[in-house]
């Protein structure tokens, strides 16, 4: 949510080809997993044979640290005081900032009342600003503003105010380099050092020219994924980070951070597919397009809830488990819901895993009365349906979009757009079908074809004449047709792709970096935040509902995760899990090639553990041990001892542990983590619902 409020786009990388000093928070891109995996290797490298110094803050020195110019190895779940603290040195002590930048391309000149929202203008309710040259406020707008002023503090109209830059460098003065120490274990003197080498490395000021046109040159890029914000302190953590890049210019510039293709205008015979992020009326960024129902910003206004998923009392969720969560049916019951889920249609997924511990997920799934689930083979979750459908692979489907969604399955940078489409290698066996297919088949028997043909219309952007009539019904190769042509031309349908394969066109400078060329601001003061939680108190408030608001603020602060709060010394370690490079997620498992590596590197399957900790308990390499969680749950595995891990953590690969016996591959092989997982409101983020995946531990022997 924070990268498509900030990059417009899902997710965010360096700028490879012409980045110097790159920072990774809980991150592999280009090393071990994200979106266009193996094209970023190969940047990645690229990147670092040519020069650029690459910090990791990570507890564990795998994939992305190994390859690293420095590892930090930071104390679990604590990423967002780390940056805090960076952001402190490079405003407070440093000096070190981008005031054009942060003058023209963020919210930083708009003043923020006490009530830490904007100072808004009587007649037009635009947010205001000062102008120094005159001494007084104006529209953020207004056309004869001479200089957008980002510090001090001023009064309007009897209101005490402050730019939202100047509040956020009061903000985060509290959050000193030594301050931060006692938070991380990550030094005093690293932290400053690294902030330092940062702010020099973003070369504010300087100017680069790409195929003829000056743009700002900005070679230091920060970026964070699931490691820093798979916690209950995630929307904070990922604001912060996110700030590092903004004070100093470097986003979605020449060498800073980039989003996955935020802006495209199109092939140049159509100009479609065509997507470009606009202002709002208050000068805001809205994206041009999106990967979730609905838009990162502006959020939905929190009402009660009709849906089970709580997402319209907790309008920044991405997503929700209260399905499978002890404490859901209370929050229904209290919210008045009428209903209860009797259907479940579930595509792929393997919930009994990839929640949390599956005990609580199988009492959820159990309440539910009818499971239907499409798979490629029975496993853990199929054991829950009652009725399974035989899907397809990938060698045996026709797909028009395989890279979907078109805005992060392409590298970052400069190169090429390509719309591929996907043909099968065989014929599908049996009575197998792909689940699309069956989805608009089940659809069209229902009569709600004219619900789903408005939504492809609306997703797709269809124009005439290949817009989806809501009075017909359409095959899937149809609607592949139609999309197909509305994008590319009339002559470039299904027949077409079948022959050519693909399609592709060269990128041009002003879609990779868009920043400077589009009138949009983002946040550096998050003043829509603040504002949802007024509606959020409102709204919980009417049901007797008592919830959590400390993430509805401006500004963000470091937030203790569950397992920091556990004070008792028996629990002496913090547990995590990490990406495994053989692996994608539980879906690989079974796979007897992957399965033999696995079983060759000491990490896959195995715990592992720092060489001194296991030390002092005890533990030797290879020995069979428990961790032990302080809420009482348990796993077991094979330690393995090294010394690139945080001295407090045990790390655990992938998503392990399979005990299906139709996966005899997979069955008893490696470590199970989710089972430590709690799955309550306790243990998620109270903005954004994302749940918290470190745990408080003890170890001992087998």
């Amino acid at each position: 949510m924070i990268n498509g409020v900030t990059h417009a786009s899902w997710s965010s990388v360096p700028d490879y080809e012409y980045c110097n000093y790159a920072i990774y928070f809980g991150a592999s891109k280009g090393h071990a997993a994200g979106h266009v995996a193996n094209t970023n290797a190969q940047k990645a490298a690229d990147a670092r044979s040519r020069g650029m110094k690459m910090v990791v803050v990570d507890p564990m020195n795998n994939f992305a640290s190994n390859k690293a110019t420095e590892w930090l190895p930071i104390r679990v779940g604590t990423d967002g005081a780390l940056a805090l603290a960076m952001i402190n040195i490079l405003l407070n002590e440093l000096g070190i900032w981008d005031a054009q930048y942060i003058k023209k391309h963020t919210n930083g000149p708009y003043l923020i009342k006490s009530n830490g929202l904007f100072l808004r203008d009587g007649k037009t309710a635009k947010p205001m600003v000062w102008d120094s040259s005159v001494q007084c406020a104006k529209t953020f707008d207004d056309p004869t503003l001479n200089d957008f002023t980002i510090e001090g503090t001023y009064t309007v109209d009897g209101e005490t105010c402050k730019p939202g830059f100047q509040m956020l460098k009061d903000h985060v003065k509290k959050y000193s380099a030594e301050k931060a120490e006692e938070i991380t274990s990550i030094p005093a003197r690293t932290i400053r050092r690294i902030s330092r080498e940062f702010g020099e490395a973003a070369k504010i000021g300087s100017t680069i020219t790409i195929q003829g046109i000056q743009l700002p040159y900005r070679p230091a890029a920060v970026i964070y994924f699931r490691g820093a914000q798979g916690h209950k302190n995630s929307l904070h953590n990922s604001i912060a980070i996110d700030l590092l890049c903004q004070v100093v210019g470097a986003a979605d510039v020449p060498g800073g951070t980039l989003g996955f293709n935020p802006v495209c205008y199109g092939h140049p015979d159509t100009g479609r597919p065509r997507y470009v992020p606009k202002p709002d009326p208050d000068g805001m960024m809205l994206t041009g397009t999106w990967s979730n129902p609905h838009l990162p910003y502006p959020l939905d206004p929190a009402k009660a809830p009709t849906g089970m998923s709580l997402s319209q009392v907790f309008p920044m969720s991405m997503s929700s488990a209260f399905f499978v969560s002890p404490d859901g049916e209370g929050l229904w019951e209290k919210f008045k819901l009428p209903y209860r889920i009797e259907m479940m249609i579930n595509m792929g997924a393997n919930s009994i895993m990839s929640i949390g511990n599956p005990q609580q997920v199988a009492e959820g799934l159990k309440k539910i009365p009818f499971i239907a689930s499409f798979d490629l083979f029975l496993n853990e979750f199929t054991d829950f349906a009652d009725i399974v459908f035989p899907d397809l692979s990938y060698l045996e489907r026709f797909d028009f979009s395989p890279n979907y969604p078109f805005i992060f399955n392409h590298p970052a940078g400069m190169g090429e757009w390509c719309w591929p489409i996907r043909q099968p290698v065989v014929e599908p066996s049996y009575q197998r079908r792909y689940y699309v297919e069956v989805m608009i088949n089940l659809a069209n028997r229902l009569g709600i074809a004219p619900g789903l043909n408005m939504i492809i219309n609306a997703k797709y952007d269809m124009r005439e004449p290949y817009w989806l009539a809501p009075d017909k019904t359409y095959s899937y190769e149809e609607i592949c047709d139609r999309i197909l042509k509305n994008n590319f031309g009339a002559e470039r349908g299904v027949d077409w792709f079948k022959e050519h394969g693909l399609i592709k066109w060269t990128k041009r400078p002003e879609e990779v970096y868009w920043r400077p060329f589009l009138p949009v601001r983002v946040p550096i003061y998050y003043e829509y935040v603040k504002a949802a939680g007024e509606q959020v108190k409102k709204v919980a408030a009417q049901f007797g509902v008592e919830l959590d608001y400390s993430r509805y603020e401006g500004l963000p602060d470091w937030h203790p995760c569950p397992s920091h709060e556990v004070k008792s010394p028996e629990y002496d370690l913090w547990s995590f899990y990490y990406r495994d490079v053989l692996h994608t997620n539980s879906y690989t498992m079974e796979n007897p090639y992957l399965d033999e590596l696995s079983q060759m590197t000491p990490y896959t399957y195995a715990i592992s553990v720092n060489s001194e900790t296991a030390k002092k308990k005890g533990i030797r390499d290879g020995d069979l041990i428990w961790i032990e969680s302080s809420t009482g749950r348990k796993i077991k595995g094979k330690a393995n001892l090294t010394q690139g891990i945080n001295i407090e953590s045990v790390g655990i690969a992938a998503c392990a542990g399979h005990w299906s016996n139709n996966q005899p591959i997979a069955k008893g092989k490696g470590v199970f983590y989710n089972e430590l997982i709690e799955i309550d409101l306790e243990h998620m983020d109270p903005g954004n619902l994302n749940m918290d995946l470190c745990a408080k531990v003890k170890i001992y022997k087998a």
